[in-house]
């Protein structure tokens, strides 16, 4: 069975490479759900035009969630917001995410705890922010090593009148806020405008060249989108005092022509450059 039918299967018919979706049907008690979810606002962005909220995933050891490509198997959060008529979500801010590797499949995740944090933005001439309602539409899918269980929850915030308890580094909103700072710390950035990236398009592999202008010691590639590059297979690293390359053997459900290699350049844990960068050769 090919990974693609692999991934469709894990949610249809409910095993696949020895992970099983436990199914919630029929009479029987609520699963324990290995993922708890609460719905936070970052008070420090509450009196300006943008409030930035977040899904605060905490899940058991063992157990993890999926990044907006997830990899072999498994399906990223997804949210609908509910808002006030003067009120618009961005898109979600995914942190870099660590790769977990289970023989032939591999998948982009977050374990112990992450933050997918969102800009909520208001009309100029919207009434005062403080004790507004906004409500989150969560599903999602949380996995061990060898099982999944499907998770949705309705959350609802309303934005807090600050005051001086926000000043007290015991309070849920000072700690909320430091979450977020961490949060920002671990957002992918745009590669550095001085560095010189191309790709490489061979029979079986893509190579991919970053002239950094430093030595790097390690470095792995983290595609954004899904069947280009085998998630599982060792990525072939060398460099030199100023440039790195890496190896990335082509995936074998990519079926078309890629002529842009889209993805993270991960130097360290939550260490993450986002890149862009145009395929030539056959």
């Amino acid at each position: 069975m090919t990974k693609g039918v692999c991934k469709l299967t894990l949610f249809v018919f409910g095993a696949c490479a020895g992970l099983t979706l436990a199914s919630t049907a029929g009479p029987q008690s609520t699963p324990v759900s290995h993922a708890k979810i609460e719905l936070i606002a970052d008070d420090a962005s509450l009196s300006g035009s943008t409030v930035w909220v977040g899904l605060l995933f905490r899940m058991d050891p063992g157990w993890h969630i999926y990044w907006q490509n997830p990899g072999d198997s498994g399906t990223p959060p997804k949210v609908e917001w509910q808002l006030p008529a003067w009120y618009r979500a961005g898109a979600i801010r995914w942190p870099t995410p660590v790769r977990l590797n289970h023989g032939s499949i591999a998948d982009y995740a977050y374990e112990d705890e992450v933050l997918l944090m969102a800009p909520i933005d208001r009309a100029s001439n919207s009434r005062d922010i403080m004790g507004v309602t906004i409500a989150a539409d969560v599903k999602y899918v949380v996995c061990s090593s060898d099982v999944c269980f499907p998770g949705k929850e309705h959350l609802t915030l309303t934005l807090p009148q600050r005051g001086p308890e926000v000043d007290d580094p015991a309070s849920d909103q000072a700690q909320w806020h430091t979450i977020f700072q961490r949060t920002r710390s671990q957002i992918p950035r745009p590669a550095p405008a001085t560095w010189e990236l191309s790709v490489e398009s061979r029979e079986n592999a893509f190579i991919l060249s970053v002239r950094t202008g430093g030595r790097v010691k390690t470095a792995s590639f983290f595609p954004l989108d899904p069947n280009e590059i085998e998630n599982s297979a060792p990525q072939g690293f060398a460099a030199t005092r100023d440039r790195f390359w890496l190896t990335l053997r082509k995936s074998d459900q990519l079926a078309t022509r890629v002529m842009k290699l889209r993805g993270l350049l991960v130097f360290g844990p939550q260490t993450g450059f986002e890149v862009t960068v145009p395929v030539v050769g056959k």
